[in-house]
């Protein structure tokens, strides 16, 4: 009787303890989730002729977040991850000449799609409005097209809100805003500040593609906005040719590679920094992030 008293005793002694490593340890995940954050980044890698350098290992590359290197958890190469692409059309009453060639780009980007990769395209004249979802078939982008009219102010902040909100939503890694306009921001309720804001808190890509004279464009407005996010912007005129300007979007989103490292959540700017010692090569990436 004595010895079975002692083996209850031991037994109950050892479930408690590992009761208790069980829920420190469970605690200890807790925490870590809870106090650090998943930092995203898309590059590209040129070389002197502009042409996309693919192939390079993980341990190439060098990532700093404040001049402090930090560890890569995640690293994938070009077109595995898979993409969330949205597409924002300037429709206000400025975009008569230019808006039937943004329609034909726009179509062709869609068309050529892949099957794993989410696309919408939104329009903003007097307000940002989803005219094309994720499951919607080509078909119906051409018919809602039809009936598209230029008219009303350029809500171009809003837009982006919205589109950066609704990417954001995806649960595909990759994520892109892809932005025509032929002017400045005239009737949104946010402002730059908000829109930059947001835009360095998300891992969204945004490519600006103003048409027309650069006049009329918030040139330091939107090529702030690319360079924060890592994406960038594309100047054309009016009678320049949409579909290459896609084209090198297609293959800039295609070619990157995505780095993943964790840092501790804090508030601020952080400065992100991506090197390649050893390569004579040019990187494209994000400059910075919000953290909150």
């Amino acid at each position: 009787m004595f010895r079975r008293i002692i083996a209850v005793f031991v037994c109950t002694f050892l479930c408690i303890g590992l009761s208790s490593s069980r829920l420190k340890a469970r605690s200890a995940q807790e925490t870590l989730r809870v106090d650090v954050n998943l930092v995203n980044v898309f590059l590209t890698v040129q070389n002197s002729k502009g042409e996309y350098v693919t192939g390079l290992p993980a341990d190439a590359f060098h990532i700093y977040e404040d001049d402090i290197e930090q560890k890569v958890s995640i690293f994938e190469k070009e077109d595995r991850v898979e993409s969330a692409i949205g597409v924002l059309m300037d429709t206000s009453g400025s975009s008569v000449d230019i808006l039937p060639i943004i329609k034909t780009g726009v179509l062709d980007f869609a068309q050529k799609a892949r099957r794993s990769d989410e696309f919408f395209v939104m329009s903003f004249g007097i307000r940002a409005e989803l005219i094309h979802d994720i499951h919607q078939s080509v078909q119906s982008l051409e018919s809602e097209f039809k009936t598209l009219q230029p008219r009303g102010n350029c809500v171009l902040f809003d837009a982006m809100l919205a589109g950066m909100k609704k990417v954001n939503s995806s649960e595909h890694t990759r994520k892109a805003l892809i932005i025509f306009t032929d002017g400045q921001d005239n009737g949104s309720k946010a402002g730059f500040g908000e829109t930059s804001l947001v835009a360095q808190q998300s891992s969204v890509l945004l490519y600006f593609i103003p048409i027309g004279s650069r006049i009329h464009v918030d040139q330091p407005a939107v090529e702030t906005l690319a360079r924060l996010s890592g994406g960038r912007v594309i100047y054309l005129g009016k009678t320049d040719p949409i579909r290459p300007a896609m084209e090198s979007i297609r293959k800039d989103i295609a070619n990157q590679y995505y780095l993943g490292y964790y840092a501790p959540l804090r508030p601020g700017l952080h400065r992100i920094r991506v090197e390649l010692p050893g390569y004579d090569y040019r990187i494209h990436a994000k400059t910075g992030y919000m953290g909150s």
